[in-house]
This record gives C-alpha cells, sequence and structure tokens, in this order.
C-alpha cells in the first residue's frame, strides 16, 4: 500500500513516454540550458530545465518533485520498492496489479475529499525503455479548477520508476512540450530486476565456539 502511496502526492488521449532508449544519446550529451537530477538512492537521472524550481527531497530518499513555470503545475519523480504479494512468478505485484492498485487508491482518496475522478483509457507505454502504464485523469480541485494528471510508472521485480505530471487543464498546451522533451532523457538508473542495496542482506549466523582443546 506504502508502494502505490508514493506515487500520490494529464489527461491525454495517447502516451507521451513513447518507445525510449535508455541509452538515449541526447542524455549523454549535456542537453543545452538543462539541469541534471540524479537520485542517490535509486539511481535514476534526468535533465530539466533551468528555468524549472528542485523541490524538496521526498521522505526516504524515493524521489523530487520538480515545479515547471507553469502555476499550479508539478512533475514530480519517484522510485519505489516492488515488496507487495502478487502474481508475478516471484510472487511479487505485476504491473497490471500495481495499475489497478494505483487507480483504486486515486479514487478513494479524492472520494473521501467529495471529488469525481474522469478516467482516460489507461495506455501502455514504456518509461526509459522499460514497459509502462499511463494513467490520465481529471478532477475539480477545491477552487474549482479543473485538474489534469498524468501518471507513468514500470514495475521491476524489486524496484519500481514513477512520474507524475500535473498541472490545470487550461495549461496543457503550454506544459506538454517540454513534458515530453523532459520523458525522452529520463533515465531509470539500475535494472530493476537487481536487488537494492536498501534491501536487508541476508545473515550467515555466526557459527558456533570450537570446543576448547583438551
Amino acid at each position: 500500500m506504502r508502494m502505490c502511496r508514493v506515487l500520490l502526492s494529464v489527461l491525454l488521449f495517447s502516451p507521451i513516454a513513447g518507445t525510449i532508449s535508455s541509452t538515449s544519446s541526447a542524455f549523454a550529451e549535456e542537453t543545452p540550458g538543462s539541469q541534471l537530477y540524479t537520485n542517490a538512492r535509486f539511481e535514476f537521472s534526468v535533465r530539466y530545465p533551468q528555468d524549472w524550481r528542485l523541490g524538496d527531497p521526498m521522505p526516504d530518499g524515493m524521489g523530487v518533485t520538480l515545479y515547471p513555470p507553469v502555476e499550479s503545475s508539478q512533475v514530480a519523480l519517484s522510485g519505489f520498492m516492488n515488496v507487495i504479494e502478487g502474481k508475478s512468478q516471484d510472487g511479487r505485484q505485476t504491473l497490471d496489479e500495481f495499475t489497478a492498485a494505483h487507480r483504486r487508491i486515486i479514487t478513494e482518496l479524492h472520494a473521501k475529499r467529495k471529488r469525481t475522478v474522469t478516467w482516460e483509457k489507461e495506455q501502455a507505454t514504456t518509461l526509459a525503455g522499460f514497459p509502462a502504464k499511463q494513467l490520465s485523469f481529471t478532477y475539480q480541485d477545491d477552487k474549482k479548477t479543473t485538474v489534469l494528471e498524468m501518471h507513468i510508472f514500470s514495475l521491476g521485480r524489486n524496484e519500481g520508476r514513477g512520474v507524475r505530471i500535473k498541472l490545470p487543464a487550461a495549461s496543457k498546451g503550454a506544459l506538454l512540450p517540454a513534458v515530453k522533451q523532459f520523458l525522452a532523457l529520463f533515465q531509470a538508473g539500475r535494472d530493476q530486476n537487481t536487488v537494492s542495496p536498501f534491501t536487508p542482506a541476508t545473515v550467515t549466523p555466526p557459527s558456533p565456539p570450537s570446543s576448547p582443546a583438551r
């Protein structure tokens, strides 16, 4: 449950992440007018425009929120552990199971605030070369402004990566071109099937003391 909530904190009719190579040459070379963010815990990286403000880190070093120069907009990046029991061959959640749980939690959270969420059809896409899902939806906030959100996430055997875009619907045209370029430069870091260094290692019990020599 906690894993899904990490991603909670744009309405599109087709995935904007697209099929993106995890070895993008555009990332290898410094993009003019951009800044680099690298997450120390999960090692994912992205280049973002200089006029986007870098916010405070998320708890436990899981990610960060970026603030584009569009009022009431944000782009949040996070890594998370796949520790929930599921139907995969490893006994953990599949991407489809994670997507269903994520959607249910979003709906429940907004329902508690008396908000109706309007969903678009979920989309299969990629994020940094990994298979991913995109959930897009709209709702009205407390100021009666129509808000658009798009959540894109991938899930490996041990870890996952997520990007959440949130902005007023009226500002979609002003932000989406920059978001497309931003997503094209997102790098997952290490393979999500590798064991995270934050996963407790198996401790070998000490050998029993030897008997004293007679």
